[in-house]
């Protein structure tokens, strides 16, 4: 079944102009020998990255004397197995997903009287976030490109056994199997495939992020509104006759049931896309708490041995703030599904239950026991919750790591 975009939480014309959406959605009528189109073309994309990645290894290999080089190309070689792996997830898991995705439509619960405005602030919330995210790989992308013009003097001098090749300074700065005179002739050639990687770089990480954006803001706003509609159980219609009391409470049981049965239906999904995302997001805390590092050392690195050029500290400098910020918002969107899961007791109390019956009580009663019990949060170990503690933790790391390189350069 297709979801429309109109009944969505989430815009999902993001989804559908990088063609994910496409590709999880299974009838789609786009095939090329039995196989989802858009599913050729990220594999086409994974496949133009590899050869990045390899020809990332082979600049190692030519630059292993010089050792700033090769903290650039490792950074450079994570920063692309990063990008595909998220690729390889989405396409191996697009069924599970496309499943779980049906939680992101305004029709997905079963109680009809739900505060419907919240569904709009909930679109309006994940277009900013989507957009935010967008904006942050974008600047690495554009400035990345840009830097290979704005530095078009600088060359990368390599020794070899017949002399020293000067290779002009490029997006990526990636060593090809050429000689630097066919190089700098065909810079231009070199130029554009570099830029394409990045390109290629940006769209995924960007894909990914709609995907989680989207689902973590589902998940929430559809408790959001199940909590809503808890608190107001009993509280309308207050001043009725004896008869219509009796009626009241029968409905607000059956209500009660309904939105015991919508809130089990959201956590099904969510413990679904968490069982499946919780590699990925475990290797991306990782990947980019080592990237938040080991920017923040080769900045200092390059600071202290007097070779930080203004053009080379930007270039360092959009990819640290974007792990930095893409951290900060991988743990705030956990955070906040996690606070919302916590307030669904306090929204069952909050409503009129001290007016009705034992049975609508009892009930009431054993859903707060089952939420209590429902320990439903992203965790990568048996301890570690993801959430804003776990990016203070990073950000500490991190300043102690500075810290003490500081120290030593000073010496």
């Amino acid at each position: 079944m297709e979801l429309q975009n109109e009944h969505s939480i989430t815009n999902l014309q993001f989804m559908k102009i990088t063609g994910s959406y496409q590709l999880l959605m299974p009838s789609h009528g786009l095939k090329f020998f039995n196989t989802n189109i858009y599913k050729i073309a990220f594999i086409v994309q994974i496949l133009f990255l590899t050869i990045a990645a390899i020809m990332g290894v082979f600049s190692i290999y030519s630059c292993r004397n010089n050792v700033n080089q090769i903290i650039h190309y490792i950074i450079v070689i994570f920063a692309i197995y990063f990008a595909i792996y998220k690729y390889y997830f989405i396409i191996k898991n697009s069924k599970i997903i496309w499943d779980c995705m049906h939680m992101m439509s305004t029709n997905f619960l079963s109680y009809n009287d739900h505060t419907k405005e919240i569904f709009k602030i909930a679109r309006t919330r994940s277009s900013t976030l989507i957009l935010i995210s967008l904006s942050l790989w974008s600047s690495i992308v554009l400035y990345w490109s840009l830097s290979a013009i704005l530095i078009h003097s600088s060359y990368l001098k390599i020794k070899h056994e017949h002399g020293i090749y000067k290779y002009r300074s490029n997006a990526l700065g990636l060593v090809f199997p050429v000689t630097d005179t066919f190089y700098n002739k065909y810079f231009i050639v070199f130029y554009t495939t570099e830029s394409i990687f990045l390109l290629f770089w940006g769209q995924m990480m960007w894909v990914f992020d709609i995907l989680m954006i989207s689902i973590c803001i589902s998940i929430e706003y559809q408790l959001k509104t199940i909590a809503d509609s808890y608190s107001l159980l009993g509280l309308k219609d207050k001043h009725l006759t004896h008869n219509n009391k009796s009626i009241k409470k029968v409905e607000a049981i059956l209500d009660l049931e309904t939105l015991i049965q919508d809130q089990q239906n959201i956590f099904i999904k969510m413990k679904n896309m968490y069982y499946i995302l919780k590699p990925v997001v475990f290797i991306q805390l990782a990947a980019e708490s080592f990237q938040i590092i080991l920017h923040a050392c080769m900045i200092l690195k390059l600071y202290f041995d007097g070779s930080m050029s203004p053009t080379i500290f930007l270039k360092l400098l959009f990819p640290e703030i974007t792990y930095l910020c893409h951290l900060f918002l991988t743990c705030y969107l956990f955070s906040i599904v996690n606070e919302q899961k916590e307030s669904m007791n306090f929204a069952l109390y909050s409503s009129n239950w001290t007016d009705m019956n034992i049975k609508f009580k009892k009930l009431l009663l054993f859903t707060m026991r089952v939420n209590n019990a429902e320990n439903l949060k992203m965790k990568i170990s048996i301890n570690r919750i993801v959430n804003m503690e776990m990016f203070a933790d990073v950000m500490h790391i991190t300043y102690s790591i500075v810290s003490v390189m500081m120290k030593s350069y000073s010496k």
